[in-house]
């Protein structure tokens, strides 16, 4: 009574005869493909003979049109799955193997001795710089010295004549 009252029955009814109409369309679809493919299997045009009187003859393949996907696609996607199963499975124990390789491997460490002497050797170096820059800092106030003298002996030089032309007037 529910059902009568909202329209549910009569929703039931249409839904079936819906259902029935497109089942009906496939079928037709089905059998109108199935003679087409009939119809171009005998009209497909044989080879001219060649030469010799020989006939060039095709394999055809079989593959049965109410099946959805073709043999060899079907083998193409099932060796792909097969693939990427193979990848997603062994991938995560290869980077575990490599990782126990790696742990694997003994670090090498440094001997307190070379270490020791490593240090002597910095602080060597770093007394070399000290003293490289000692004598360089003496270059440069040296050679500021003998700027400076050659330049008091110019003005002396020129000072000079001129000395000696105010004394001889």
């Amino acid at each position: 009574m529910l059902m009568s009252k909202f329209g549910f029955a009569q929703d039931q009814t249409t839904r079936d005869a819906i259902s029935q109409q497109i089942r009906d369309q496939i079928n037709a679809a089905r059998q109108e493909a199935q003679a087409a493919a009939r119809d171009a299997r005998a009209a497909t045009p044989t080879a001219p003979p060649l030469p010799g009187g020989e006939q060039i003859t095709g394999q055809q393949i079989p593959w049965n049109p109410n099946s959805d996907i073709p043999p060899r696609a079907m083998d193409l996607g099932i060796a792909f799955l097969v693939t990427v199963a193979a990848v997603l499975i062994l991938m995560p124990f290869t980077r575990a193997l490599a990782r126990a390789i790696d742990r694997s491997k003994p670090r090498s460490s440094v001997p307190a001795d070379v270490s020791a002497q490593l240090a002597q050797l910095g602080q060597s170096v770093d007394a070399i710089a000290v003293e490289v820059e000692r004598i360089s800092e003496g270059q440069r106030f040296t050679t500021k010295l003998l700027a400076e003298q050659r330049s008091d002996q110019a003005r002396t030089l020129l000072a000079q004549p001129a000395a000696d032309a105010s004394q001889t007037r």
